[in-house]
């Protein structure tokens, strides 16, 4: 053990290290492999004690400060369990910054006040005479209310976003942890699967300062996103809240992903159709290229893995599941840091494994809600979703496996769209909303993760003839030819 590590000290060039110092360095190696095993041995309880232990706990510290690694017993109560163990690095700073207002657009606001007090659930954790808006109040959310989950997961389902999330490239970068990597540089898709084509803004030819630390990068997808929504509009309210797309009423929203790098994956494409009768199932279709042919994606594949990532499509955006498949319970409101406000235009990374956000972070108020599958053999046995009460976003995610041990925690970094004043300003500004920026989600057990980083990320408005073709299912292999 003390040989090998003197290898590694002298790889590193740090051959005149005394033999006391060469002790230290060997303790804290052993001291982190100790606190890696723990964190694979966290489990569901390891949380509901989190949670009560700093329920009402106030920060010690105040915007302008920035905190490092001596300070992490500070953020403790303020950061998830598993993921505060990522932040003991020697270069790790946290930048605090007040909160900001991130109140919706006034089309949805002014939604809200008009319709939510007929809003109703069903017996079947449905909704009743839900028009648009936000459908619950959440300030009378509380944990003696059995029904405020799924209450939750409604407000979540039905945030604002305008028309939809679209990102001209998205990139997937599986990493093991330690190690090296070179840096992904996105490239704009395909002309068909532009999400919005009237932008200037360039793509980042260099990358290198965005992907800082170390990790093992194995691979790195780009893809195109976008989500249309058809129904519940509160910008169209005055047009019974409808897309002017064929079938609108029927639709909540439709989902498109086409993966166009690298070229052995190039055209492989995803349509996912969710229905506003939460009870009906979705309908969604790929093309993968070595098959040669669209094909129905079951049910059942939604928990699955994307192409080998450590993502699911139900984990798209905090969740995208059909919210009536699971059992959801309220554990209450929780202070948590989380990154809302980046002060970057894309993402910046760093650490041991390239994994965690270098930005500024801000307490923010947090539902944190409780989701349990209701299907027998999906892969998780719960999940702990971190939503902002203000907007209903995600900051984090907490997945347990069926044995109740921690499996996986995402991350999600945003940019609030007015903080765009120059590149991407036309899809973001006027739009009120939190922008996904990155999601970055951990294996602990498996000692890797995946890298989501969006370039071009916004709330285009669509028309009609662009809806139309881009959920054309005929259309899915259009990419590959």
């Amino acid at each position: 053990m003390v040989k090998r590590s003197n290898q590694v000290l002298a790889s590193d060039g740090l051959r005149g290290l005394t033999a006391a110092t060469i002790v230290a360095v060997l303790v804290a190696l052993a001291a982190s492999a100790a606190q890696a095993q723990d964190v694979k041995n966290y489990t569901r309880d390891t949380y509901e004690t989190w949670l009560h232990k700093y329920a009402d706990v106030k920060p010690d510290f105040k915007p302008g400060e920035v905190l490092t690694a001596k300070d992490l017993e500070r953020v403790r109560p303020f950061i998830p369990p598993g993921y505060l163990e990522q932040l003991n690095f020697p270069e790790f700073k946290m930048e605090i910054i007040a909160p900001q207002n991130h109140t919706p657009r006034r089309d949805y606001m002014d939604c809200t006040e008009k319709y939510q007090g007929q809003v109703k659930l069903r017996a079947d954790g449905g909704l009743d005479n839900y028009v648009c808006g936000q459908p619950f109040v959440s300030t009378t959310m509380d944990t003696s209310d059995p029904s405020a989950g799924i209450k939750g997961a409604w407000n979540f389902e039905y945030r604002w976003q305008n028309y939809g999330l679209a990102g001209l490239n998205v990139v997937w970068s599986w990493e093991n942890f330690g190690g090296t990597h070179t840096a992904p540089v996105p490239n704009p898709p395909p002309p068909q699967w532009m999400p919005f084509s009237d932008f200037t803004e360039k793509l980042p030819t260099n990358t290198t300062e965005l992907y800082g630390g170390g990790g093992t990068f194995n691979r790195s997808l780009q893809s195109s996103y976008q989500r249309v929504y058809f129904s519940h509009l509160a910008q169209l309210e005055d047009k019974g809240g409808l897309l002017p797309a064929p079938g609108a009423k029927d639709f909540e929203f439709k989902d498109f992903i086409g993966f166009f790098e690298p070229f052995d994956i190039r055209g492989s494409a995803f349509i996912i159709y969710r229905y506003v009768e939460p009870n009906r199932s979705d309908d969604a279709w790929g093309y993968i290229p070595n098959l040669r042919h669209v094909r129905r994606i079951s049910i059942e594949s939604k928990s699955d893995s994307v192409l080998g990532t450590d993502y699911t499509l139900e984990d798209f955006g905090g969740f995208s599941g059909r919210p009536l498949e699971w059992t959801w319970k309220f554990l209450g409101w929780k202070d948590v840091l989380g990154v809302l406000d980046s002060k970057w235009e894309y993402a910046h990374l760093y650490g041991p494994n390239g994994i965690i956000p270098d930005d500024a972070w801000s307490i923010r108020r947090y539902a944190v809600v409780e989701r349990k599958p209701k299907l027998a053999n999906h892969p998780y046995s719960s999940v702990l979703i971190f939503w902002d009460a203000e907007n209903w976003y995600p900051s984090f995610s907490i997945a347990f496996d069926r044995s109740g041990k921690l499996w996986k925690i995402a991350l999600w970094q945003q940019r609030w769209s007015e903080a765009y004043e120059n590149e991407w300003a036309a899809v973001n500004k006027g739009i009120q909303a939190g922008t996904f920026q990155s999601a970055q989600i951990l294996d602990l057990g498996k000692s890797r993760g995946t890298i989501l980083v969006g370039y071009g990320v916004g709330y285009p408005n669509v028309t009609p003839r662009h809806v139309a073709d881009l959920f054309d299912i005929n259309n899915l292999e259009q990419a590959h030819r």
